[in-house]
């Protein structure tokens, strides 16, 4: 009886550059991603560790998460894609960004990809979307683009 040969070690990613662009009302401080890290398992059934890959405030607050789960391309190029909302509770704005007016509960919708290519460099970009609840009205949506690197963890 043959053996099988053992899983590749994980890979451990980190993010090198971000660039992040606002439309609407930039909220300060909602995410650092620079030198975050997120970590790629190559089992039978590989997986992303965090989910959502970007680990911030968000992260407990996840609702209706889903993922394509990691795809392998030819390779050992791999791609993930991934979305969920979050309920952020009462927030306000008023045209010049300052809370007034009455409150409304907001919900914020993430979505994201990530590529990691055969020499184990990556590009992420994800997209978060700031609405009031009932999703009619966007306050506010930050495009964040990053790029890094992974390492197999040994």
């Amino acid at each position: 009886m043959l053996a099988s040969a053992p899983p590749p070690p994980p890979l451990v990613c980190t993010i090198q550059t971000v660039e992040a662009r606002w439309s609407g009302h930039p909220i300060a401080d909602i995410r650092h991603l620079k030198q975050q890290q997120f970590r790629v398992e190559r089992s039978e059934n590989p997986a992303i560790e965090p989910r959502t890959v970007i680990d911030s405030r968000l992260t407990p607050l996840v609702e209706r998460f889903s993922s394509s789960g990691v795809e392998q391309i030819a390779g050992s190029r791999m791609t993930y894609h991934w979305s969920y909302e979050a309920p952020l509770g009462a927030l306000t704005f008023n045209d010049s960004g300052a809370s007034s007016g009455p409150v409304q509960e907001s919900r914020v919708a993430v979505s994201g990809d990530l590529v990691i290519d055969d020499q184990k460099g990556f590009e992420l970009s994800q997209q978060s979307r700031l609405t009031q609840s009932a999703g009619t009205k966007t306050l506010s949506s930050l495009l964040e683009t990053a790029h890094g690197s992974c390492r197999e963890q040994r």
